[in-house]
């Protein structure tokens, strides 16, 4: 406990939370234990309440639309995901069975930061979702405008692109959507996405740097 501490940078008072935010739902069924989905719930809302307050404090002048295309760069399952990855902090996620995605990822960080909430109030979990996520912050007016599909329809406008669903995986909670990517027929890429969008998106940027 001593070490995921240290890596989160706050000490629990109430141990439990912080054990149960580790716990994914394969592991709770087996073992009879509560698992981090109440505390992700609540995270996801602390989340997303922090990046908007932190977004309007740093581009004071941007209208709400494009806050709103900032906050979605910043709090879907992809970048909270690299961050939990980069730091490490999936390395103490208890699973039963299945295979650790990004969504399984960017839950983890919501269910800690809903533990910090309840442990500690709102500004240690502030302190924290700000510690990790200050350079999405200061990135998001960049990262909000790679819109890769409507760069791949400009580039190949005289091409047959076509973008088609190959399904879904994943918790019913946070299904997994695949795209395949045709290019005159041609595929040229496949990828995942917490929605349609997204994998079309990352579709369409592997195309253009391929």
């Amino acid at each position: 406990m001593e070490n995921i501490e240290n890596l989160i940078g706050y000490t629990f008072v109430d141990k439990e939370l912080l054990q149960r935010a580790l716990t994914h739902p394969s592991y709770s069924h087996i073992h009879g234990v509560e698992s981090y989905q109440r505390l992700e719930f609540l995270g996801d809302s602390i989340v997303d309440f922090i990046i908007a307050d932190e977004l309007c404090k740093v581009y004071p002048n941007l209208d709400e639309g494009k806050l709103t295309k900032m906050r979605g760069a910043i709090v879907s399952a992809t970048p909270l995901a690299s961050v939990v990855k980069e730091k490490g902090y999936d390395e103490y996620l208890k699973m039963g069975f299945g295979e650790l995605s990004d969504n399984i990822r960017s839950d983890l960080f919501e269910a800690i930061c809903g533990a910090i909430y309840l442990d500690g109030g709102i500004e240690k979990a502030r302190e924290f979702i700000v510690k990790n996520l200050r350079g999405l912050i200061f990135t998001a007016k960049d990262n909000c405008k790679k819109d890769f599909k409507s760069a791949l329809l400009e580039k190949y406008a005289k091409h047959n692109i076509e973008f088609k669903d190959n399904g879904k995986k994943g918790e019913e909670h946070h299904p997994i959507f695949t795209v395949e990517l045709y290019i005159d027929g041609n595929l040229v890429a496949t990828a995942d996405g917490e929605n349609k969008k997204s994998a079309q998106q990352k579709c369409a940027q592997i195309a253009l740097e391929s």
